[in-house]
């Protein structure tokens, strides 16, 4: 049987580290990297190869354009197809609106807009007959107001939108092309960004999704997984909420620092 193989940014930690289990579980060969975590991009090695999975990890930036080529050209090399891209590196400037600066615009666009549609067009020569599939990862500062998120969700909604388009652009190469927008995340990013009140907005969170509780990102992997597989086939161009019915509900008010 031939081996698939997948790309995930952004895969050593958080949603995107459950991405990868859920992958490497299925005996598929992951290759992700990290921007400048190597600590925790060893720690992450370590822990694959106890499982014995076949994970490559690289150092990339995926808002740096000969990072993302050699990401993929890494994968043309060893392998010479991808079966998997999901896109689920991001990184901006925690701050207002009012405060952001163009390098800020220029690095939080790079990641999630430049590299994406870079990563798409590698995937449209690497996937060439293998019913290939494509997951971003969005988030819910699309939708939802959250303070010092402006330039991330303005970059996450114009990567639905690409979305949108790449998943009628390549559907004739027979590739999906969707996204998942996931509603709060227990994870490590998280923390950082709401400090001393990340408890307070956890439990808040718990009690207001309808569902219940709160998501380190596995129930978000189970989506990513579905629509990685054939049975997603006739889903084209989509962004689902995966948040437990977070968005039906009054959304909470963070203060500003």
């Amino acid at each position: 049987m031939k081996t698939e193989v997948a790309i995930v940014t952004g895969g050593i930690k958080g949603c995107g580290k459950e991405i990868v289990g859920q992958l490497v579980a299925q005996k598929v060969h992951v290759v992700t990297n990290y921007r400048k975590d190597t600590a925790t991009a060893q720690q992450f090695e370590t822990e694959m190869k106890k499982v014995g999975a076949n994970v490559y990890t690289l150092q990339a930036d995926m808002g740096n354009t000969d990072d993302v080529s050699r990401l993929f050209d890494f994968v043309k090399e060893k392998y010479g197809y991808l079966n998997y891209f999901v896109a689920n590196a991001a990184a901006t400037a925690f701050k207002p609106l009012l405060d952001i600066k163009p390098h800020h615009i220029e690095k939080t666009f790079a990641i999630t807009i430049t590299g994406f549609v870079l990563a798409c067009q590698r995937c449209a020569e690497l996937m060439k007959g293998q019913n290939g599939k494509i997951v971003a990862i969005s988030g819910y500062d699309t939708h939802t107001y959250l303070p010092r998120h402006g330039i991330l969700g303005a970059a996450k909604s114009a990567l639905e939108t690409l979305v949108k388009y790449f998943g009628v652009e390549l559907a004739s190469l027979g590739i999906n092309v969707n996204a998942v927008n996931p509603g709060f995340l227990a994870t490590t990013s998280t923390k950082i960004y709401m400090g001393d009140l990340y408890e307070a907005i956890k439990k808040a969170n718990e009690q207001l999704t309808p569902v219940g509780g709160v998501t380190a990102g596995k129930e978000i992997a189970d989506v990513v997984m579905f629509l990685l597989s054939e049975k997603a086939k006739w889903i084209c161009g989509q962004t689902i909420r995966a948040d437990g019915g977070l968005s039906h509900i009054q959304p909470l008010a963070l203060p500003e620092s």
